[in-house]
């Protein structure tokens, strides 16, 4: 028989590791707890994100209306042309703004709304944001504020997308619309709702 080590002191001596049956219950109730909140920090994350991208958005558009009216001249909210720093995307092209956009005021009251490196003036750039699929336009390629805070394009919206939730109806989480009325005033659109009868 060993002589216990009485050198020890006996909160050391009396100290055991796991076992392995322990070890290994531990991880599988770990591994469970992991599953069951993966998809909750999913759904965290992805809306998050799209509330990120709508304060962006919702940001910039009221930028553009306040300085219409403040400068007393056009201007102008598009899709960020890619490559580029501060031109805008031509066309129907320009109805994504996932890719970025730029807000500038029309110095030059020219009536084109395209943006002139000579003369108009750059109020704002914003890059493209992590984690958005789509940031669609409902009608116009551009947002044009209107000296008297009216937007010329008459009422649209925007849907914001995140990137792998197709299916509107099983993730509707997933997206957010916003719907911006001819006066220039932004709303958040319930789920499906239309914002063609916005123009109030």
């Amino acid at each position: 028989m060993r002589p216990r080590d009485s050198s020890r002191p006996a909160r050391l001596r009396d100290q055991r590791g796991l076992t392995a049956i322990e070890l290994m219950v531990t991880l599988a109730i770990l591994a469970i707890l992991i599953g069951i909140a993966a998809p909750s920090m999913t759904r965290f994350i992805v809306q998050w994100r799209l509330s990120n991208a709508v304060n962006a958005v919702t940001g910039s558009l009221r930028t553009a209306r306040t300085e219409a009216i403040a400068r007393a001249r056009p201007v102008v909210v598009c899709q960020l042309r890619a490559g580029t720093a501060v031109e805008c995307e031509p066309g129907s092209d320009g109805n994504d703004f996932a890719a970025g956009w730029i807000v500038f005021a029309k110095n030059d009251r020219d009536g084109d709304f395209a943006y002139s490196e000579s003369t108009d003036e750059v109020l704002l750039r914003q890059d493209a944001l992590p984690g958005i699929a789509k940031i669609a336009l409902g009608k116009a390629g551009r947002f044009v504020f209107l000296p008297n805070g009216l937007v010329s394009s008459g009422s649209n919206s925007i849907t914001v997308e995140a990137p792998g939730f197709e299916t509107a109806s099983t993730t509707p989480w997933a997206r957010k619309t916003l719907c911006i009325s001819k006066p220039g005033r932004i709303r958040y659109a319930a789920d499906g709702e239309d914002c063609s009868g916005n123009d109030e």
